[in-house]
């Protein structure tokens, strides 16, 4: 067996395999190549469904997480990046779609076993882009329940900007290379003028239990402050049209763009509201000591689930 390769990635040592495939508890990796991958899960814990009975939107982002992380791990834009510790490589932007059945279909006590598929599909100068699908590994079947596309920068750390790619990494991906992304031409997820809208904020103080393998908040926590914002907007009286908690109408897309990272301890605010002519547009700002850390979108469906035996509450 070729051994391990150890990489290093700030103060900690990381064991990536290069092999094809391997296996963890919990998951299995497979088909792995230097542009992707597939991720199999067995199965959903219980902790992961939130407390309507559904598969609660954040911890779903942390699957996709998880499998960006191990398998850009095994790539070669990981070992031909990390050549010091001034850079990095950060999330900038996020696009989720859910698929119809994600919200009605994915409970409690159904059965699905996850299956995250992972595909490099664009190099920039300095950033690079991921595509993720959902699957069901039970039934085989070619139906998407969720996709994502994801926008990683490299990163200088003592300048603080976005710094050119190693040649190595656009020579390696020359057939992927867009000096200008196809991808990511809308750069504006909202309006920036909020006063005309009614908004809801609250006020969080960041858990050690949020805090990611490098030391800041995790991307998917962030969702799920959000939808306990919009719960609480709900209750106040902010938005039209919803009339409980939030989780029991389905998300349809997540568009959120990445400024900053908080760490834990960090006080933040979570800023609301919806668009003021379409009610399936929700959205979110998130700001510390006066700096946006980061904002999202979220397209909503308007129909109600029905209260079953998979709710919690």
């Amino acid at each position: 067996m070729v051994p391990p390769l150890l990489i290093s990635l700030g103060p900690s040592k990381i064991c990536v395999p290069q092999i094809d495939s391997f296996n963890m508890q919990f998951i299995t990796f497979k088909n792995l190549t230097d542009k992707g991958g597939d991720m199999c899960c067995h199965g959903i814990p219980y902790a992961e469904f939130d407390r309507t009975g559904h598969w609660g939107i954040w911890n779903f982002m942390r699957i996709f997480e998880a499998s960006r992380h191990a398998i850009t791990m095994k790539n070669d834009i990981f070992r031909l990046t990390f050549e010091s510790k001034d850079y990095t490589l950060m999330t900038r932007r996020q696009k989720f779609k859910f698929g119809q059945r994600f919200h009605g279909n994915i409970s409690l006590f159904s059965r699905f076993l996850p299956k995250v598929t992972y595909e490099l599909v664009e190099i920039g100068n300095s950033t690079f882009t991921i595509h993720q699908q959902l699957f069901d590994n039970l039934s085989e079947s070619s139906e998407i329940f969720a996709e994502c596309l994801t926008r990683v920068v490299h990163v200088n750390l003592k300048a603080k900007q976005h710094e050119a790619l190693n040649p190595g990494v656009i020579n390696r991906y020359s057939d992927l290379y867009r000096k200008t992304s196809a991808i990511w031409h809308v750069k504006n997820i909202f309006p920036d003028d909020v006063k005309k809208m009614p908004s809801y904020t609250m006020s969080v103080r960041v858990p050690y239990s949020d805090i990611d393998f490098k030391q800041h908040m995790s991307h998917a926590s962030y969702c799920k402050y959000y939808t306990d914002c919009a719960t609480n907007a709900i209750d106040a009286g902010v938005y039209r049209h919803f009339e409980q908690d939030i989780c029991w109408y389905p998300i349809l897309e997540v568009d959120i763009e990445y400024r900053d990272g908080l760490a834990a301890g960090e006080m933040f605010e979570v800023q609301t509201w919806q668009d003021d002519e379409n009610l399936q547009h929700l959205f979110f700002e998130t700001r510390s000591k006066g700096d946006v850390i980061n904002r999202a979108s979220f397209v909503m469906g308007l129909e109600k689930s029905k209260k079953n035996r998979h709710s919690k509450i």
